[in-house]
């Protein structure tokens, strides 16, 4: 029950991010320069900013054109075996016809708690609707994941507007693997976490 309550709010929130602020559409350059302050006076880097990774770059340019489809086709799925009775921050719940254990194909999404989204409802993920680009790091070895909510090997942070979280993608060789909401920035300094020490872009101010 909780599961299906915890769902139901971040599909509201990731449905309701496209009327919070327009996605940059200009073309990708490697001009790296603060843009105007979100409120709390946290800077951050253009939509566009490119790092010196390719496989990096190719998510980048998918969130600044805007288009959802460029990024959608860059999730990687994680398969997994549902569950019919589901614990909290377990595996995804197994729909009424499916048998527990069937193995599906989701892309997780961790907020206050965690929720999946299935591969055949792709099609209804908005995209992203964020501000700007605040940093790329690699992650630490000490930062969360979890079988059914594996951590990327980098991380791509998106600064949203006052009211919306903010947008961390977990991304693995060139695919999107995990997709985070961290609400409370800045005041909860949580777009950072412990133990990162290597930056493809680091914070216009830190």
């Amino acid at each position: 029950m909780k599961h299906g309550i915890l769902k139901t709010f971040l599909w509201l929130v990731v449905l309701w991010l496209p009327g919070c602020a327009p996605v940059a559409t200009t073309a990708p350059t490697q001009e790296i320069s603060p843009t105007t302050q979100p409120p709390g006076g946290v800077q951050y880097h253009p939509l566009n900013t490119l790092t010196t990774l390719p496989e990096i770059d190719v998510i980048i340019r998918a969130v600044a054109g805007g288009d959802p489809q460029d990024l959608r086709n860059l999730f990687a799925y994680t398969e997994i075996a549902c569950m019919t009775v589901n614990a909290l921050g377990g595996p995804p719940p197994c729909r009424e016809n499916e048998a527990e254990g069937t193995v599906v194909e989701v892309l997780p999404s961790l907020g206050p708690e965690g929720s999946f989204l299935r591969k055949d409802e792709a099609q209804n993920f908005p995209g992203l609707n964020v501000t700007g680009l605040y940093a790329v790091y690699r992650v630490p070895d000490a930062a969360f994941s979890d079988p059914s909510y594996p951590a990327g090997e980098y991380a791509i942070v998106y600064v949203s507007d006052s009211a919306a979280p903010e947008v961390v993608l977990q991304a693995r060789n060139g695919k999107i693997v995990r997709i985070d909401y961290v609400f409370g920035y800045p005041e909860s300094n949580e777009l950072l976490p412990k133990g990162v020490t290597e930056f493809l872009l680091e914070p216009v101010s830190k």
